[in-house]
């Protein structure tokens, strides 16, 4: 569903791939946490990020920068000296079967998000040294699914224009209406 990369600099990350890969346009969402309580490797954390999205066909295309020094494994990755592909991720419709698949097989659980019920809505796992990098489930829910859709729409017809789309919030891109085109 989607490959996702952190990056040191988003500027410079999004003139390339609107510019050289012709990907686009991009959808920034600033504040991606958004309140949510963020716990890495079992331990709460401030961690917040950027996070731009747009698609190559089907496939979502996610770069992440984060936005501060707080643990995560955007922050662990970046420090180890790499930069680029650091995860990827799928939207199961039985998000807490699949993560208990994945740990039944050896994946294990370092970052989890919680919504404002206490939910569990976000998981990353450290992957199989064969498999080279994390793993994101996300539940497919139907805001998540109409979120990405008005993204996926805004690629179709992309035609060179307004290649980076900043908003504070993902409420703030709903509400213009952009994708629903």
């Amino acid at each position: 569903m989607q490959i996702a990369f952190a990056v040191k600099d988003l500027d410079e990350t999004l003139r390339f791939w609107t510019e050289v890969m012709k990907v686009g346009p991009f959808v920034v969402i600033d504040n991606s946490v958004a309140g949510r309580r963020v716990v890495y490797r079992g331990e709460e954390t401030g961690m917040d990020s950027s996070l731009a999205f747009s698609y190559v066909g089907d496939v979502q295309i996610e770069i992440v920068h984060q936005t501060n020094d707080e643990p995560s494994p955007f922050k662990d990755f970046l420090d180890s000296g790499r930069e680029g592909l650091q995860h990827i991720a799928f939207w199961p419709a039985d998000f807490e079967g699949a993560c208990s698949q994945l740990e039944q097989l050896g994946f294990r659980e370092i970052l989890s998000m919680y919504t404002d019920d206490g939910a569990r809505n976000v998981v990353y796992y450290e992957a199989p040294p064969h498999v080279g990098v994390m793993v994101e489930i996300v539940p497919w829910t139907a805001s998540r699914q109409a979120y990405f859709s008005r993204i996926q729409n805004l690629t179709r017809n992309w035609d060179g224009t307004r290649p980076v789309r900043r908003f504070a919030s993902r409420e703030e891109f709903l509400a213009t209406g952009e994708g629903t085109e």
